[in-house]
């Protein structure tokens, strides 16, 4: 699934006179397969553009397309539901369960109910993004924010959906364990064929990613794009 960005503003305020624009004309590609960094400094519009290519947020105007399909032709819901994995900068995880239990939670609010292979797959997942076996089953209020952070990560990853939106994925977790999310997530957008992003501080993360994005002067500006597939 390719994403498309043409000619999209954004502002908090829908008027030109008296809005200040966050987003100005920008223009941006996205193709599955590929694994994309977007840089900037705090309060440069990295979860906004995040909320727009989710359609929690609806352009000012431009227009957001996935696979030629105008966004907002659906619901903020049905992207989350049928295209769309999220990896919060706030983690967003349900407090009273276990790191295994919302892993699994996002399997079944795709109506697919609990299966055994959402539960090895989940296991499986948590094992790959790094949280300790004796953490599994302990309610994710009890665990570190690093830690939370990977259920979150392992969360998203296991609904499968075209295209991977993740918001400082690495923000509470050491260097190891930002280059292993990194690399994971690389493999996933390579592997898996998914459109993924990451809006990173972390010049570490963005280095694998195969294009970096910086958000400047309201737009986004390609600062490196390089075949990583080998």
């Amino acid at each position: 699934m390719s994403i498309l960005l043409d000619d999209v503003a954004f502002s908090y305020i829908h008027s030109k006179k008296d809005g200040r624009f966050i987003f100005e004309h920008v223009h941006a590609e996205f193709s599955p397969g590929h694994f994309y960094a977007v840089m900037g400094p705090s309060g440069s519009g990295k979860t906004t553009l995040m909320k727009l290519m989710s359609r929690e947020l609806s352009p000012t105007c431009g227009i957001i397309q996935y696979d030629g399909e105008d966004i907002t032709s659906l619901s903020h819901q049905t992207l989350l539901q049928t295209r769309i994995s999220r990896i919060y900068q706030d983690y967003l995880l349900v407090p009273y369960l276990s790191a295994r239990d919302n892993v699994l939670l996002a399997a079944e609010i795709l109506g697919k109910g609990r299966t055994f292979q959402d539960k090895d797959r989940a296991e499986e997942l948590l094992h790959t993004v790094g949280l300790d076996t004796e953490l599994w089953n302990q309610e994710v209020l009890s665990l570190s924010g690093g830690e939370q952070q990977r259920v979150a990560i392992a969360r998203a990853i296991i609904r499968d959906t075209p295209v991977l939106l993740a918001d400082e994925p690495t923000g509470s977790l050491d260097d190891e364990n930002t280059m292993k999310i990194a690399q994971l997530l690389r493999d996933i957008a390579h592997e898996q064929n998914r459109v993924v992003i990451a809006c990173t501080h972390d010049i570490e993360c963005a280095r694998l990613a195969d294009d970096i994005l910086s958000i400047k002067n309201r737009g986004l500006v390609s600062l490196q794009e390089k075949d990583n597939h080998a």
